[in-house]
């Protein structure tokens, strides 16, 4: 079934793995390994819905997912932006055209900065870079 070209079965799949790789990425440490496994599915799913469904319901539902992983990317950076002003923290770009693809791993890493910067896990989790954003983009 289709709403606005999402396919809203498609879309709970696409919505059921970012939860799970979320979870598993900020909830325990020792899932870490997970997020690949997270992101390979996310893409295994993608390339599905390109062989299942017309290329217009597939790009619709894609799109709709990378534009809120994005909304949730953006509104860490500016908290961070905000946050550490005037520390010496590299700013990164708010928009990000590669996002498109890229959703899958940057929802994570800003949901896990989040809750780092808001003191719900400790610092000690952001790993040796110091920064979330960095192992997402590999900098």
């Amino acid at each position: 079934m289709s709403v606005f070209y999402v396919n809203l079965m498609w879309a709970f799949v696409l919505l059921g793995v970012t939860l799970w790789t979320t979870c598993c990425v900020v909830m325990n440490a020792g899932l870490r390994g997970v997020r690949w496994m997270g992101l390979g599915l996310s893409y295994a799913v993608g390339l599905w819905m390109a062989v299942d469904l017309p290329w217009r319901e597939t790009v619709v539902t894609w799109m709709l997912f990378a534009s809120g992983g994005g909304a949730v990317a953006f509104a860490y950076e500016l908290w961070a932006r905000r946050r550490y002003r005037g520390t010496g923290r590299a700013r990164r770009p708010l928009f990000l055209l590669q996002g498109l693809l890229l959703w899958p791993a940057l929802l994570p890493d800003a949901v896990e900065g989040m809750f780092v910067d808001a003191g719900i896990l400790p610092p000690s989790r952001r790993g040796d870079e110091g920064d979330v954003g960095t192992r997402v983009a590999g900098v």
